[in-house]
């Protein structure tokens, strides 16, 4: 969250961020407003927010083992497997989430991948 905090990522909700790190409050915010992920943006970086799940929605390593690595300048990113990604937005199920699945199922049947 410190990280997040100097590249000035604030969170959506009226909390501080270091809220996030309370697993009991967590567990509440699900409980009373039904979160699946604690969103944070910011004014410098616009076009890209972030979500962080509140709990842990899939088994990682099993989604780690199938992620692709793709090449940058200086380094390797690990990207989450299409298929993973559109099994995670359908579970998460938010309007905007469902809008990314028809997305990215056009995006699958355009490169010719099946389910």
């Amino acid at each position: 969250m410190r990280a997040l905090g100097e590249l000035e990522y604030r969170p959506r909700a009226p909390v501080p961020a270091e809220a996030f790190a309370d697993s009991e409050l967590r567990q509440q915010w699900i409980r009373e407003k039904g979160l699946a992920v604690f969103s944070l943006w910011s004014a410098a970086h616009p076009t890209l927010e972030i979500d962080l799940f509140v709990t842990e929605p899939f088994d990682f390593d099993a989604v780690y083992s199938r992620a692709p690595r793709v090449p940058l300048q200086k380094t390797q990113a690990t990207v989450i497997a299409l298929e993973d990604l559109i099994a995670l937005k359908k579970q998460v199920g938010r309007p905007r989430d469902l809008e990314d699945v028809t997305a990215l199922e056009s995006l699958r049947e355009a490169e010719g991948q099946s389910d």
